[in-house]
């Protein structure tokens, strides 16, 4: 393992940890703020950050980035979409999903990466990975125990974000592999999301809904939380190491999300996670370390 890998590596950790810890924060300010107001708001922050950033003279968009950006964009816009409408607890029509449960379901990505490139032919994914996949796999399971319960509507809806998400990891590894200016292709892509939200918002939301009113404290630590750091800082940092790591390693890696999340529930929250929670974290973490040492895995 060279240094590059290491650091991409230690940047989807990182990444991770942001992400696993906004699973509760963003199910509080759903109750606030609607999901596409919401998502519009987060990655409207994230493309002002990114605009600031940018160095206005070398502000050239090539058509890779422009059509990479774009449909990244489209199944980052949908993956959002199914996690925060799963999440949503204000909705009539279905039951939200746990924070938990939606972390468990929105991890089967991980799973769904490989499965996605072994069908079209874009990567061979050797036996070895797939043990760790499917190990990966039964550490999420066992660590969240995420069907404890009844599946409900949430659930059903969540499950279109680990498409999505799936999608998207192999789109942006098909892209990075091209001439393409990481800051650039995250601007089209927040870009997008964020215009694609805001229609969304007008066609199922209406447009009362656009209010000052949804502007709770909960709402505004989340939208800096997640539009900053998660969004801004995270996407990219995703981007960086994506040129590094293959599609199915980085879903691997990915897998720590629910980790932390559950992590985050025991240290803040004061939640219980019992034997077989650690268990499951152990499985998910030796499953990350193995698939740092076979190559593979790597990005070739």
């Amino acid at each position: 393992m060279n240094k590059n890998h290491f650091l991409a590596i230690f940047a989807m950790v990182f990444i991770t940890a942001v992400w696993g810890i906004t699973f509760e924060m963003v199910q509080d300010a759903l109750s606030h703020a609607p999901p596409f107001i919401f998502a519009s708001l987060r990655f409207g922050i994230a493309f002002v950050l990114g605009v600031v950033y940018l160095n206005k003279s070398s502000f050239k968009i090539n058509n890779h980035e422009l059509k990479g950006g774009l449909l990244c964009g489209v199944v980052l816009c949908l993956g959002y979409a199914f996690q925060n409408f799963g999440l949503w607890e204000e909705s009539n029509l279905y039951i939200a999903s746990s924070s938990s449960t939606s972390a468990f379901i929105t991890s089967i990505s991980v799973i769904l990466v490989p499965i996605f490139l072994h069908i079209t032919g874009l990567q061979k994914i050797s036996n070895q990975i797939w043990i760790i996949v499917i190990l990966a796999m039964i550490g999420l399971f066992v660590l969240l125990d995420p069907f404890n319960g009844n599946l409900v509507g949430g659930d059903i809806i969540t499950f279109g974000c680990a498409v999505s998400f799936a999608i998207h990891v192999i789109f942006q590894d098909m892209y990075l592999r091209k001439n393409v200016d990481i800051l650039k292709i995250f601007l089209v892509q927040v870009f997008f999301v964020s215009i694609f939200s805001i229609i969304c918002s007008l066609i199922f939301e209406g447009i009362e809904v656009f209010s000052t009113q949804i502007f709770t404290s909960d709402v505004i630590i989340a939208l800096f939380i997640t539009g900053v750091i998660a969004t801004f800082i995270g996407l990219i940092l995703m981007l960086w190491a994506q040129k590094i790591l293959s599609a199915t390693e980085t879903a691997i890696l990915l897998s720590l999300e629910p980790l932390f999340a559950a992590l985050f529930a025991v240290f803040y929250a004061g939640n219980h996670l019992g034997i077989s929670g650690w268990l499951g974290g152990l499985i998910i973490i030796l499953s990350v370390m193995t698939s740092g040492f076979i190559p593979s895995a790597n990005k070739k």
